[in-house]
């Protein structure tokens, strides 16, 4: 028997295991009709406290039957997380704590609620259940009539219950909930043996690929994938609620912006009006050969309602007044009919982009009222503005290439984007975290989150604090590096359809993407992909829609090279999907989660013996192996000798040397505007505490890679287009300079100076220039000479300083630089190689160092804390004083709190204070020990300055 037959063979034998999960005598839920979230007494949240959740081996057959271990719990959740917040179990991310979660993905779960009927809920009525999300297989009862099955988690069951609720009563909702993995759990990943390299054999794992799902449409960082091997998610991830409407209703409202011209905006809204139906009665298509629409031997026609009907839309601006308002009757048959109206509106205030103006926002009131009367109320978040795209100014090579030139309202511009993996791998999705993520997303600057293909279609707080910030969202669809051949075309349209339109009338959604980094021409997602385009173009054609990423012009590239490469070997990329280079964490999130006995030879972790010792450290890496660790710790050799670094000194240097090559392959894409349009880096947070590429860790503590990609994405910043970073004594730097501008306003009579610095920071060159700095998005240019390193000048770092000053001499920008004149590259055959072709990073083994060599040269600093207010719960921001006093500038100056569990996002850090300057800092914190705080104290230092300590009010 041939490979192929036995392939084919197995994937036969899986679907059968799988479709085995589902009853096969109950109906099946899943469908495409999104019931939409009501107001007042038509909606009905069971969300919350007031579950139960058990379990047993299999799935029940006899209600009565005994489950296991019932405790109160709260949704939505996992139920990894149920445990832990009731104390049933320890942290799951600390230790190998995740051990002891092993078994919820063996385990049949049930998720019970009693709930009143509600009074609203009158005769006549439609009532529906629906979930908005439930992690994977599930079986629903209400009053102990089964009333179906579901599969897939982006969206549904939703079923109609208004004849199973008992008039006055208490009803009883029991839930079934069972892993996508049922039946077919992988090989526990930390037992498989290691190849020579020290790496697990991931090719021996049986069960359950994440990255060849079968029939499971779920993505796989959240399945047992790269970085999550030991975290398989379920249980009642979203909300539960009741809908409550009357025989005739509104369905899933549709507003667009045609157009913006003379200060006016013309709105395009459509709304299905259902007349003594609902639409769980209807379906999108046959699933069998048909013809789609011809004459059945009755004469063609439809039945009018008869009714007096009118449907009011108002749209309400964020002061409450009523900006607009316009009613009109409407005819509806019997069933279905589509209300469109064109809406005119005066004087429009517009949805920006974070960094372009407001992100202002409308609540669209739809009512429809019969005889008068209002009927129905639907009620959700708009913007008015306008997203295309046309073709960018870089020359066209290759047959697939999209347009990559945004244009919002009318304005191109550069877009400074992000990639965002789920918030959180075990699916924590409160409001509160995600505000504290996204802000710091925007105090970045970033304009544009896409949401990778490996992770979660996002929920509605996530689009809610989108919508507020200004953050345009680019949203790709849950297939990552895989075919799904076997994906179950019915299913997956269903969560396809429902994701569209509980999604289309947000105004941060601005791009459509089948997924990450797959073949969406391949046989396998033909078809996946063609339910995909054919449902936009049904369901919203107002967005933009790229099949893949890399795709059509979009590059990524994770290269280990002297990040100015990027200037060159990309100088023809229109759109930068993904790039990015691994860095630590701060100490404090291992000496939290890790045995600290284990932070020893921390200089070998790329050795294949490593991992012997280091069993709870090498569980907190993502994808570990000699061919991700060497190059992270060779960027941080530039930093701090790495032969045996303490954990503080490896994470920190670590966090530089990424940070060096974010700020660089940042500027080199900026001022290649307008051939390059858009940049992706990756990737924003963690989703459990792991060493890997990341600007935030999961606690949502930023470090240093954020501040240095944050300077490179404010509204106007100067840059050195230095052409390489590693040079040899006699060589010339040439220093020309651009100044990348992004606001509508030109900045007249600005100048730009450079000075170049020896490693103790004695001033050796410097040269001053006005620059023309234009309206709009623009890069200007000023050519300020070169520099001669001196041939004696050997193994130290030459310091450059950029600054940008506007007409009336205040400072608009600062950047700085530190290139090694270095006596390897003195060998010609080493030197022809690094200047010819994109080399790997060398490692300094015998230095120089940066941090001990700028250390020698000592300033000194004062801080004092302005003010402190409160932000939400546990959180703060505080606003720092801090000055040189000392002749020296403060090299990587940063503020910290000690004595205390906590997150920070500042304004600043890792930076370059002036002597004599004084800078004024935010600091926004999560107290995570709130018990703790009264012992906290603010630090503040910097690479030659000692320790700081201000007292906190």
């Amino acid at each position: 028997m041939n490979k192929t037959i036995l392939f084919i063979l197995s994937l036969l034998l899986l679907a059968h295991l799988v479709s085995a999960q589902s009853d096969t005598t109950a109906p099946k839920l899943w469908q495409p009709y999104r019931i939409t979230p009501r107001t007042g007494t038509q909606h009905v949240s069971l969300s919350g406290d007031g579950w139960e959740l058990s379990h047993t081996d299999q799935p029940i057959t006899d209600l009565n039957a005994p489950r296991k271990d019932a405790f109160q719990t709260t949704i939505p959740n996992s139920v990894h997380w149920s445990y832990f917040k009731v104390g049933k179990l320890p942290h799951p991310y600390y230790h190998k704590n995740s051990d002891q979660y092993k078994f919820m993905d063996e385990k049949a779960w049930y998720y019970r609620k009693s709930f009143p009927t509600p009074a609203s809920a009158k005769s006549g009525s439609y009532v529906f259940l629906c979930f908005d999300g439930v992690d994977y297989f599930s079986k629903v009862w209400l009053n102990s009539t089964l009333v179906g099955v579901h599969e897939g988690m982006f969206g549904g069951p939703s079923i109609e219950v208004s004849k199973l609720l008992k008039t006055g009563g208490q009803n009883e909702l029991l839930v079934e909930v069972r892993a996508g993995n049922w039946g077919n759990k992988a090989t526990d990943y930390e037992s498989l043996p290691r190849n020579s390299n020290g790496e697990y054999m991931i090719e021996k794992r049986q069960g359950y690929n994440p990255r060849a799902s079968g029939r499971i449409i779920k993505p796989w960082v959240i399945s047992g994938s790269s970085g999550c091997e030991m975290f398989f998610s379920v249980g009642l991830w979203q909300d539960v609620r009741l809908e409550i409407v009357q025989p005739y209703h509104l369905e899933r409202p549709y507003l667009t912006t045609t157009s913006i011209q003379n200060g006016k905006a013309t709105l395009h809204f459509a709304s299905e009006v259902l007349a003594d139906t609902n639409s769980l009665a209807y379906q999108l298509h046959p699933w069998k050969n048909a013809q789609m629409h011809h004459y059945d031997g009755r004469v063609p026609g439809t039945t009018s309602s008869n009714a007096n009907l009118s449907v009011l839309v108002e749209l309400v601006d964020k002061a409450g007044k009523v900006a607009f308002t316009q009613e009109k009757p409407f005819k509806a048959f019997k069933g279905r009919t589509w209300f469109e109206d064109d809406l005119s509106v005066t004087n429009p205030k517009l949805w920006h982009p974070n960094g372009l103006g407001e992100a202002n926002l409308y609540t669209v009131r739809v009512a429809l009222k019969k005889d008068r009367q209002l009927v129905d109320q639907i009620q959700f978040p708009f913007g008015i503005r306008t997203i295309e795209r046309v073709a960018s100014a870089g020359p066209r090579n290759t047959d697939r290439w999209e347009n990559w030139q945004f244009v919002v309202n009318g304005r191109k511009f550069f877009v400074k984007g992000m990639n965002f993996t789920p918030q959180d791998v075990l699916l924590e999705t409160s409001k509160d975290r995600y505000r504290w993520t996204l802000e710091a997303a925007r105090k970045m600057g970033v304009q544009l989150i896409r949401i990778w293909g490996g992770g979660l279609l996002e929920t509605e707080h996530f689009y809610d604090i989108c919508n507020e910030l200004g953050i345009m969202v680019w949203q790709d669809f849950p297939i990552g590096n895989q075919d799904t051949p076997l994906y179950p075309q019915d299913i997956w349209e269903a969560q396809v359809v429902q994701t569209i339109v509980r999604l289309r009338n947000h105004p941060s959604l601005a791009v459509w993407c089948g997924g990450n980094e797959f073949n969406p021409y391949s046989y396998g997602n033909a078809a996946t992909m063609g339910i995909l385009e054919r449902n936009i173009d049904i369901f919203d054609k107002s967005r933009l829609y790229v099949r893949t990423t890399p795709d059509d012009g979009s590059l990524h590239t994770y290269p280990d090279m002297d990040p100015t490469w990027y200037g060159v070997g990309y100088k023809y990329e229109p759109w930068i999907s993904e790039t990015g280079m691994h860095s630590m964490p701060e100490a404090t999130m291992f000496y939290e989660t890790v045995d600290n006995k284990e932070f020893t030879d921390l200089g070998k972790m790329w050795d294949k013996e490593f991992y012997k010792g280091h069993n709870e450290f090498i569980h907190h890496f993502t994808e570990y192996g000699p061919s991700r660790v060497p190059r992270m710790l060779s960027r941080a050799s530039h930093i701090t000798d790495m032969a045996d670094p303490t954990l503080e000194a490896v994470t920190e240097a670590s966090q530089v040397g990424a940070g060096e090559f974010y700020q660089i392959f940042s500027e080199k894409m900026q001022g290649n505007y307008p051939v390059t349009s858009g940049l992706m880096p990756w990737v924003f947070k963690r989703h459990w505490p792991v060493v890997a590429i990341q600007m935030m860790d999961w606690f949502g503590n930023a470090g240093a890679p954020y501040y240095f990609l944050k300077r490179t994405y404010e509204p106007t910043h100067v840059a050195v287009d230095i052409s390489r970073l590693l040079w040899k004594p006699g060589k010339h730097i040439k220093l020309p300079v651009n100044v990348m501008h992004s606001l509508p306003e030109a900045i007249p009579g600005a100048t730009v100076s450079v000075q170049v610095l020896d490693d103790t920071f004695k001033q050796l060159w410097k040269q001053e220039q006005k620059v023309t700095v234009t309206a709009g998005t623009s890069v200007s240019s000023a050519n300020l000479g070169e520099y001669v390193i001196p041939t004696n000048y050997r193994d130290r770092y030459v310091l450059i300083v950029a600054e940008l000053h506007n007409g009336s001499g205040k400072l608009l920008s600062r950047s700085f630089y530190y290139p090694r004149s270095l006596s390897m590259l003195e060998n010609d055959e080493f030197y022809q190689k690094y200047i010819s072709n994109p080399i790997p990073w060398p490692t300094l083994d015998k230095g120089p160092f940066l941090k001990p060599t700028v250390a020698k040269t000592a300033t000194s600093l004062t801080a004092s804390v302005l003010s402190q207010k409160p932000t939400g719960t546990d959180q703060s921001q505080l606003r720092v004083k801090v000055t040189n006093t000392g002749k020296a500038p403060a090299f990587m100056a940063k503020l910290d709190i000690v004595g205390t569990k906590r997150a920070i996002v500042a304004s600043d850090n890792f930076t370059w204070i002036a002597p004599g300057e004084t800078q004024e800092f935010d600091l926004d914190v999560i107290w995570r020990e709130p018990e703790t705080r009264s012992k906290a104290s603010l630090t503040v230092s910097a690479w030659n300055a000692t320790l700081t300590i201000a007292k906190l009010p």
